[in-house]
């Protein structure tokens, strides 16, 4: 092995973190973008258009990976590293993100909060659940519905949601070099 082959391999992390800054902003404007979108357009209760934030993530993941690989990496990155990468990047989406959360609903419109747990009581009301059970789930729902508690829910959720989309992305993106590896 040559000097330079052992410097391609040894990531130096002031260059892995500046890609985790840069993706991580990146991911977490997009996302804001998107949910300041689906607020104007008065979407904010539609279930359905969570998923879009769960693609983004996803898709960010993978493409930040490949660039970390590709640009940082002289196209070779191992499934441990891959993961490292992307699980802090999605963990920084995470941080932003409930900062953001916490303004949105604590500052921008404290009254969606509101049209939430309202949706939510709706969708027990359709699902045939009785009134008992729907005063109890609101009574509980009400008490982890506040700004405070909603940035837990986000920094849990991405963490969560991060580690299973960087453990697929690691599997998409893991490319070994193996002229590096010992001999067996």
């Amino acid at each position: 092995m040559n000097e330079e082959t052992i410097d391609i391999n040894k990531n130096t992390k002031p260059e892995m973190m500046s890609l985790i800054l840069r993706w991580g902003l990146i991911i977490s404007f997009a996302l804001m973008a998107i949910s300041i979108i689906v607020y104007v357009a008065g979407m904010s209760t539609n279930k359905a258009v969570g998923w879009i934030n769960y693609i983004l993530m996803f898709v960010g993941v993978i493409f930040a990976t490949k660039v970390y690989r590709d640009e940082k990496c002289a196209g070779f990155i191992s499934f441990g590293h891959a993961f490292k990468f992307g699980f802090l990047t999605l963990f920084l989406v995470g941080l932003i993100t409930s900062i953001y959360t916490y303004i949105f609903f604590a500052y921008i419109d404290p009254t969606l909060i509101n049209q939430i747990l309202a949706q939510i009581e709706n969708d027990m009301l359709n699902s045939g659940q009785s009134d008992e059970q729907i005063e109890l789930a609101m009574s509980y729902t009400e008490k982890f519905m506040t700004p405070g508690w909603m940035v837990a829910w986000v920094l849990v959720g991405c963490v969560f949601m991060g580690a299973i989309f960087s453990l697929i992305s690691a599997a998409i993106m893991k490319k070994e070099n193996h002229e590096l590896q010992p001999p067996v």
